[in-house]
Parts: C-alpha cells; sequence; structure tokens
C-alpha cells in the first residue's frame, strides 16, 4: 500500500509535466494569420470581434485545414445571426441550419468543398462566436 502511494504522486508529476511541454510548444495564431490562412475572403469575421488564440486551433496536414476559432466581442445574438444569413451566401456558402434558443444560437452553412459551422453565446459581458470549418465529408452508401 505504501509504494502505491509512493508512486501516485510521481506519476501525476510526470503527467502534468508532459502536458505543460506540450502548452508550451503550441504555436501562437494571430487573427491576420487565421484571416488569410483558413477563412479567406468567403468567411468574415464579425466586425469588431477578436481572436483569443489560446482557445482556438488550426490543423493543417497536406491540403486538408481544420480550425476551431475563438472569438470574443459585444454584439446581440440576432445581430450576428442576421449578418451571417446574409453575408455567407453571397460568398457560395448554402445555409443548411440556424437555430435561436434562449443566449445561444447555431449556423451550419455548407459548399460543395467545406463545411462551417457557427455557434454564438451570449455572456454577461461578452458574447462568445465559435466558428468551426473543415473539408465537407462525402456521403457513403451503407450497401457498397
Amino acid at each position: 500500500m505504501r509504494k502505491i502511494i509512493l508512486i501516485l504522486p510521481i506519476l501525476l508529476l510526470s503527467v502534468s509535466c508532459a502536458t505543460t511541454k506540450q502548452v508550451e510548444g503550441t504555436a501562437v495564431i494571430t487573427q491576420e494569420q487565421v484571416q488569410a490562412e483558413l477563412l479567406g475572403e468567403n468567411v468574415p469575421i464579425y466586425p469588431g470581434f477578436k481572436l483569443v488564440s489560446e482557445k482556438s486551433f488550426v490543423y493543417e496536414s497536406g491540403n486538408i485545414k481544420v480550425g476551431r476559432l475563438v472569438f470574443k466581442g459585444r454584439a446581440k445574438i440576432k445581430d450576428i445571426v442576421s449578418y451571417y444569413k446574409s453575408t455567407l451566401p453571397e460568398k457560395g456558402w448554402e445555409p443548411v441550419a440556424i437555430t435561436i434558443y434562449g443566449n445561444k444560437a447555431q449556423l451550419s452553412f455548407t459548399t460543395p468543398e467545406q463545411f462551417l459551422q457557427i455557434n454564438v453565446e451570449k455572456g454577461f459581458s461578452s458574447t462568445t462566436l465559435i466558428i468551426q470549418i473543415g473539408p465537407r465529408g462525402e456521403l457513403t452508401n451503407s450497401q457498397e
């Protein structure tokens, strides 16, 4: 029993050190990089919202790019929803679903190549905007 008590703190310490090293090695992304390299001209960032880089990530492998981008700002949910409902179709995005419930909204759009999901949540002092974008998956036939 005494061996287990001694091993547990050492194990926890080694796990926490590994996690810290991963966090320290993570590249910081900027709002300009996100706009230029991932979103491009096709997905605007709601005016006045700023990237929260420590909560955002971009994954790239070959020609595949996927991102989960977190932004903070101040705006009403209905204003953000209206903005994306009018702006994205002009840029080639087709709406799939738009849901507003209480202090939250979820918008889904697609192009033939990509999928876009936007989540909005109104908090006490700010609004959080999460943009998730990636390649559109292909439907498979279960009889194949």
